[in-house]
């Protein structure tokens, strides 16, 4: 079963979209202002908020792409089976605003998500569901021209999954994630990160596959 989590989780880390839901937003750092994840060692977990849309409804072209995201704080606690708690910390919005955050496109409230560190990658918000609810597009974010912007909107969707990737979690002191988590050193690196629009019958046949794999474990 393990094996299988990992496999799941690099196959959709590494190929940076979701293998279940429609990506609709994609986004990783702007690495011309040097937009990065940052752990300080002592359990949070923060993000240089120069974080550029790369994709809209995977074209490089869409209207909002050059747009920033601005990712919440977060709080990060052990949980079961190895895997970590991201707990929104401070604010618990999330946004999209133009290059110089006048005007702002869309806006939702980010819930806890988990965090499974693979290697010195950290795949967070493994779980397809609505990670991201009260989704508002606003009047410029209809406004713009952006075809990601108009299928969540056309949607008529109150919420949003979530996915994100860290990467490059090692340092002097540690050579993976899970050893930076657990020996409370600071680290910190490249990401990347996507909002898509949840698929209703993927979430309900994922559903229905845990409780299968739950009984039978229980059997």
């Amino acid at each position: 079963m393990r094996k299988f989590i990992i496999f799941f989780l690099l196959l959709v880390f590494f190929t940076g979209t979701s293998a279940l839901a429609t990506t609709t937003i994609e986004f990783s750092p702007d690495t011309t202002t040097g937009g990065n994840w940052y752990y300080d060692g002592a359990g949070t977990l923060s993000f240089n908020q120069q974080i550029a849309v790369d994709r809209g409804m995977g074209s490089n072209y869409d209207a909002l792409v050059g747009s920033l995201v601005y990712i919440p704080t977060f709080k990060v606690s052990a949980d079961s089976y190895g895997a970590y708690k991201l707990t929104p910390y401070g604010t618990t919005t999330i946004s999209i605003k133009n290059s110089d955050g006048s005007a702002t496109y869309l806006t939702g409230i980010l819930k806890p998500g988990d965090l499974i560190p693979v290697g010195t990658i950290g795949a967070a918000y493994t779980q397809f569901q609505a990670d991201i609810s009260n989704i508002v597009v606003t009047s410029a974010g209809q406004s713009l021209g952006s075809a990601a912007l108009d299928a969540i909107y056309k949607s008529g969707t109150m919420s949003l999954d979530f996915e994100l990737s860290l990467q490059g979690g090692s340092g002097t002191n540690y050579y993976s994630l899970i050893e930076m988590l657990t020996g409370g050193y600071s680290g910190g690196n490249g990401f990347s990160g996507a909002m898509s629009i949840p698929e209703p019958t993927t979430i309900a046949l994922l559903g229905l596959g845990s409780l299968a794999l739950i009984r039978k474990r229980r059997a």
